[in-house]
Order: C-alpha cells, then sequence, then structure tokens
C-alpha cells in the first residue's frame, strides 16, 4: 500500500505525461475529475493519483495508468491544514521593525 497522500493546499503539480495518463486511466481530462459535482471521490482520486504518479516517476518505475488510477483511489487523502504559512516564508511589508532587533 501507498503511504498517506498529503496535499496542500494550492500546491497541486503535476507533469504533461501524468495529465495524458490521468485521461488514459479514466477518459477524463484533470479539470473535469477536478469539476465533478456528482463523484467528490473521483477529486481525491484525481490528487493522489498527481502525486503517486510522481513518486512512481521519481523512482523509475511507472505502473500502467489504470493500475495507477485502482492505487490513487485506495490511498488515504490528507489536506495539511497545520504549519501553513499565509506569507509564504515572506516577512510583511506592513509590519513594523522589531522592537528587539530593530529589523
Amino acid at each position: 500500500m501507498t503511504d498517506p497522500i498529503i496535499i496542500q493546499p494550492g500546491a497541486l503539480r503535476m507533469s504533461a505525461e501524468a495529465m495524458r495518463s490521468l485521461r488514459k486511466a479514466t477518459g477524463r481530462s484533470l479539470t473535469e475529475l477536478l469539476q465533478d459535482d456528482e463523484d467528490e471521490a473521483n477529486r481525491f482520486q484525481a490528487l493522489a493519483f498527481a502525486q503517486i504518479f510522481r513518486r512512481g516517476a521519481a523512482l523509475g518505475h511507472l505502473p500502467d495508468a489504470g493500475t495507477l488510477w485502482e492505487a490513487a483511489g485506495l490511498v488515504e487523502v490528507e489536506f495539511a491544514t497545520e504549519g501553513l504559512d499565509p506569507l509564504g516564508g515572506v516577512s510583511s511589508i506592513t509590519s513594523p521593525p522589531s522592537a528587539d532587533t530593530g529589523e
């Protein structure tokens, strides 16, 4: 079984080849799957598919598209909510300098 997939908000990354593989597995585009109002599970599965494809590509082993889609349906998907930095690691330009350091 694949390790759980952790999704960071706004961090969906997918190669063109992964998108082609997703279409081959499902007959639908990523956009169609993410906007599927009838089956919310398709959204989760599409997000998991992107991560599983990326993991497999990094290891140099990609099963066929159908196998990847099936694995994406079995893996747990977790949405990260803690530790998110709303400023993306950049200091706020509207904050006054620190009293301790003067920075």
